[in-house]
């Protein structure tokens, strides 16, 4: 029943945009390889945007460090206050200013209720990008960004919290899946043929 009524609302929202834009939103849980298949779509010409932007532009306005626990809560505060799409709508904002692309590139959907927000942009696909736990906690720990998590309980802690926010349906409910089991060459390859074969087949 709740996907019968998803499906609906995604018809009904495809019916009402005007298609001048082809939107990828890219989901999958934290270290997956979510931003390295990102980083593939500009040589299709896509323009990358990424969600997590909005959230560490709003610890900079707090002026906390960007930590794994500070943006966690302040992901979670924000989503509180202003409902699950209030990251995708700032975020959507950014797009619809910023944009000089009719090919976005979204890195970072934690749900299903984002997706249907940047659906509104114009033709919207869903790509999940899956990895074993294992493999994400070590690219984790190698990325060297500030919000890492530095140990594997606070690593689960964070799977935890990503999957609260719905991460896993909208992982299940993907239009396509792209594996991170291989080398990062490989990874990059099958990313590559995605976006192109994707634009290629996609009229605006």
């Amino acid at each position: 029943m709740v996907i019968e009524k998803l499906t609906l609302a995604t018809d009904e929202l495809a019916q009402n945009t005007k298609q001048t834009r082809l939107v990828v939103c890219i989901t999958g849980m934290p270290g997956a390889g979510k931003s390295t298949v990102a980083d593939a779509s500009p040589r299709s010409g896509f323009e990358i945007f990424q969600m997590g932007d909005d959230v560490r532009k709003e610890a900079e306005r707090r002026k906390v460090p960007p930590t794994d626990e500070n943006l966690g809560r302040i992901q979670l505060e924000l989503r509180q206050l202003n409902g699950p799409v209030a990251i995708a709508h700032l975020c959507k904002q950014r797009i619809e200013r910023d944009s000089k692309s009719s090919y976005v590139t979204i890195d970072g959907i934690r749900n299903m209720a984002e997706f249907l927000e940047f659906k509104r942009l114009g033709v919207a696909r869903l790509l999940a990008v899956h990895a074993s736990p294992d493999r994400r906690f070590k690219f984790l720990q190698t990325r060297g960004r500030s919000d890492f998590p530095s140990t594997r309980e606070s690593f689960e802690a964070r799977d935890r919290r990503e999957i609260s926010l719905g991460v896993s349906e909208a992982i299940a409910l993907a239009d396509e899946v792209i594996p991170n089991s291989g080398t990062l060459d490989e990874l990059l390859a099958r990313a590559q043929v995605y976006f192109g074969r994707l634009k290629e087949k996609t009229k605006l």
